[in-house]
């Protein structure tokens, strides 16, 4: 056998062996699956924390009605997603209601929606950008929940540090507000500390059977026949509070109007209920090494990324499960090692998706939209895939996501060993010419 024949053969066959294909060079904008063989990586939770009530079932409602309702405490979110079936139009409400006997101070932390609109990917998608635009990315929450992020990165252990300072510093700052407004209860005034920037109180105090209508914009928002509508309101609140989802007449009032109303029995997909567990922290295992080859990770599957379970407070408290963990903020720690740089792709698996994600690296916090054009990937397939980003060295990853409504699940994660860059080819060394010259002692 020629000399050239058997180097060309141990190539060929190395490139085989570790499904490396053709997509060494530049990192192209998608890549044939069928080419790699990946190592499957694993999704561990570490820890679920603060209480989400999610508002999913009935998704298509034609009369008004509470559509889901639910007792929240500490760091909460209401999350709707609900399509008018009726020809007249209709508005969103959200109620809270104190039914305890001690003062609740509430502090309203953030509240978006989408527009409605008939296409339901252009919702989704619209809503995943604003909710990750919206976010606060505090790296540093995790400590306080007992969890210390195992990172290595410098720029990353900083930026944790700093986060960890703000957040004490708006914990002091939550907690003088609370103070003034819990002085003022023997006054039975209602506090407020700022104006919300559609005109609604910041924080307030929620007496023993006293209400109060949140996220206010949404009364002139209509939704039209045939429209979805979705949005999301993260507040903190020091005691229980009742939250009711409503859809309603336009003219009716969310303070009186909403508790007159029927409550709608949840329908077969059973997309509501309050859970614990509006925000997770995950760990990807093991650590990927892009000098052993590709690898991927799966995420919202329902095995070892699980969907969270809950109860529907309406329904005579049912036992309920989140299918696709809609409404929850999801961390994924990503770390890797090795040499050789590589490429992070996005691959959906159950079907069309249309979302967005967060990536914290070295190259500081970036956001990511899928599609880069059109109205969603992976209709039909699971062929689709989308470039992401490249990284050159090894590094801590912090992902962060919320599963976009419309968009269909699990979705994957590639990564993928690409040649690194030089000036020019003699100075290029691939991870595979790297390989073989060791396997040939050269």
């Amino acid at each position: 056998m020629k000399q050239a024949t058997w180097k060309h053969r141990i190539v060929m066959s190395i490139v085989t062996l570790l499904g490396l294909g053709s997509v060494y060079g530049q990192a192209p904008s998608t890549v044939n699956i069928d080419e790699f063989t990946f190592t499957p990586l694993q999704v561990k939770t570490l820890k679920e924390v603060n209480t989400l009530l999610l508002s999913d079932s009935p998704e298509y409602v034609k009369e008004p009605g509470i559509v889901a309702a639910g007792t929240l405490e500490g760091h909460s979110r209401v999350y709707f997603y609900h399509v008018n079936e009726h020809e007249a139009d209709r508005k969103i409400g959200i109620l809270l209601e104190n039914k305890g006997t001690q003062p609740a101070f509430v502090q309203i932390e953030r509240a978006v929606y989408a527009k409605p609109s008939p296409d339901y990917f252009k919702v989704g998608r619209e809503l995943s950008k604003k909710e990750l635009e919206t976010a606060t990315h505090q790296l540093g929450k995790w400590e306080h929940y007992g969890v210390k992020l195992p990172v290595r990165s410098n720029s990353l252990k900083k930026e944790i540090q700093q986060d960890s300072q703000r957040i004490q510093q708006k914990e002091k700052e939550y907690k003088g507000l609370m103070k003034a407004a819990m002085e003022s209860e023997g006054k039975r005034t209602k506090v407020s500390f700022g104006l919300h920037r559609d005109a609604e109180e910041t924080s307030f105090v929620l007496h023993p059977g006293e209400s109060r209508s949140i996220f206010r914009k949404l009364d002139s928002v209509m939704v039209h026949k045939d429209d979805l509508f979705s949005g999301i309101v993260d507040f903190t609140t020091t005691q229980p509070l009742y939250a009711s989802v409503a859809m309603m007449e336009p003219k009716s009032t969310v303070e009186f109007g909403l508790p007159l109303l029927p409550v709608h029995p949840i329908d077969d997909v059973e997309l509501r209920g309050t859970y614990m567990g509006r925000d997770r922290l995950h760990m990807v295992e093991p650590r990927y090494n892009s000098d052993a080859g590709p690898g991927a990770f799966e995420i919202a599957n329902d095995r070892e990324d699980a969907f969270i379970p809950g109860v529907d407070e309406t329904s005579n408290r049912k036992v309920v499960k989140n299918k696709g963990n809609y409404g929850v903020t999801n961390t994924y720690l990503i770390q890797t090692e090795g040499k050789t740089p590589y490429a992070l792709y996005f691959n959906p698996l159950g079907g069309a998706f249309s979302g967005s994600f967060a990536i914290t690296s070295s190259k500081g916090t970036r956001m990511y939209y899928i599609p880069n054009k059109g109205s969603y990937l992976g209709h039909e397939t699971i062929y689709d895939t989308q470039l992401l980003d490249t990284f050159d060295k090894p590094e801590d990853l912090l992902l962060e996501y919320m599963s976009p409504g419309a968009s269909n699940l699990p979705v994957r994660f590639l990564l993928i060993p690409q040649v690194e860059s030089s000036g020019s080819k003699d100075s290029t060394t691939s991870y595979v010419s790297d390989l073989v010259h060791r396997i040939l002692g050269k």
